[in-house]
């Protein structure tokens, strides 16, 4: 099989997309991106597409909530499974400006010390629940893990439509 230009390009930008999840940046979105070409350029149906984007989705959804899900499972309070979700998105906000890693760290950071800024809020008092925002890290390593799945099945579809003739 002789590798064309778009063959490489596509392994490429999926290599690329999986690399970017665990760094906190859209990289499902950018498996989108590239089904959506896919789709269009060699005439594919949308069927394809449309598991592609809800499965990209369900990925977000799973990252976004995770922390939110492991401050709660820890026997945190509902300030803090939001000082969690609010924590961790910060984080990712701040830790942008670091190169390669700033992202991810903090957004562990930020998920860490909004469970225990939402706990300390609900409890009234300044004793820090490490063990809910051991949860909140758990949770937020967990969806990072999901999200990582679906791309990984966004990726084995888009590959197998483009070099099987399927859809994406």
């Amino acid at each position: 099989m002789a590798w064309t230009a778009g063959a490489i390009a596509i392994v490429l930008v999926q290599l690329v997309a999986l690399c970017m999840i665990p760094l906190g940046l859209p990289g499902t979105w950018l498996q989108v991106i590239a089904a959506a070409i896919v789709t269009w350029v060699m005439d594919r149906p949308l069927g394809g597409l449309l598991i592609v984007i809800g499965l990209a989705i369900v990925g977000e959804i799973a990252e976004t909530l995770s922390g939110r899900w492991g401050a709660r499972r820890f026997g945190g309070s509902r300030r803090a499974a939001w000082g969690a979700l609010i924590g961790g998105f910060a984080g990712i906000f701040i830790g942008t400006p670091i190169p390669v890693l700033g992202s991810l760290l903090m957004s562990f950071l930020g998920t860490f010390v909004g469970a225990l800024a939402g706990e300390m809020w609900e409890r009234g008092r300044l004793d820090a629940e490490l063990r809910v925002g051991f949860g909140a890290l758990v949770g937020r390593a967990v969806g990072i893990a999901m999200k990582l799945g679906t791309a990984f099945v966004i990726a084995i579809l888009s590959l197998a439509s483009f070099f099987a003739g399927g859809s994406p």
